[in-house]
């Protein structure tokens, strides 16, 4: 108790912090608190079997002081670690857990744009993969299809390939024999077989105009 007349009791301890900081005594420690989560409390002391009341008197405060914290709920820290130690809990499981921060309407438009920019560039890439294996497959596709037709040239015997020549020169309709020679001749289309598929396949001719000016059409029946 100060005396009469003496220095005021803050004046009086800022007078204490500079005489122990002189002296090289350590500062007072900081007092670490934390909010109790009051429910649970009540919960822990009830499956402990114990009051409300007698919980109080064991932390060695008042019978009220668990009531209490459903008012003023923050404690220090070592205060929560000797309740989860008489409770059998890990230290901290006292501590009331703050919840989730919810996102406003601009919070939540951006994260649902954020996660569709996720979508269309996953979207993206897995389009370029597509784009690399059919365009493959295309290549691959060419590629079979020029070896059908290269096996199948090699499994022709010289008539077949003859009756082939003839169906394609003549599908578009007539055309002068001479120069149907000498396509033939260029393909490697002997004569002997060119003339056999001309007459298999019952092929027309016809002729136009007189002596140098005459000429012999080729054509398909019908």
């Amino acid at each position: 108790i100060l005396p009469a007349g003496s220095m005021t009791w803050g004046r009086w301890r800022s007078s204490c912090l500079e005489w122990k900081q002189a002296e090289g005594v350590e500062k007072e420690p900081m007092i670490e608190r934390v909010k109790i989560d009051y429910e649970r409390l009540c919960k822990e002391i009830q499956k402990s079997g114990r009051t409300k009341e007698g919980f109080g008197l064991e932390l060695g405060r008042s019978k009220g002081y668990i009531c209490g914290l459903k008012k003023t709920r923050e404690q220090p820290e070592s205060v929560e670690k000797v309740m989860c130690i008489l409770l059998g809990l890990e230290p901290g499981s006292l501590v009331l857990k703050e919840p989730e921060r919810v996102l406003g309407e601009a919070g939540a438009i951006k994260e649902v744009f954020r996660k569709l920019c996720e979508i269309e560039k996953r979207m993206e890439i897995q389009m370029e993969y597509l784009e690399k294996i059919f365009s493959k497959a295309n290549a691959n596709t060419v590629q079979l299809e020029r070896i059908k037709d290269g096996v199948k040239e090699f499994g022709q015997t010289d008539y077949e390939k003859a009756v082939e020549f003839m169906k394609g020169v003549l599908s578009g309709g007539r055309m002068n024999s001479e120069e149907i020679l000498l396509k033939s001749d260029a393909a490697g289309i002997k004569r002997a077989d060119l003339m056999k598929a001309k007459r298999d396949m019952h092929v027309d001719q016809s002729t136009t105009g007189y002596g140098k000016n005459q000429k012999t059409w080729w054509f398909l029946p019908g």
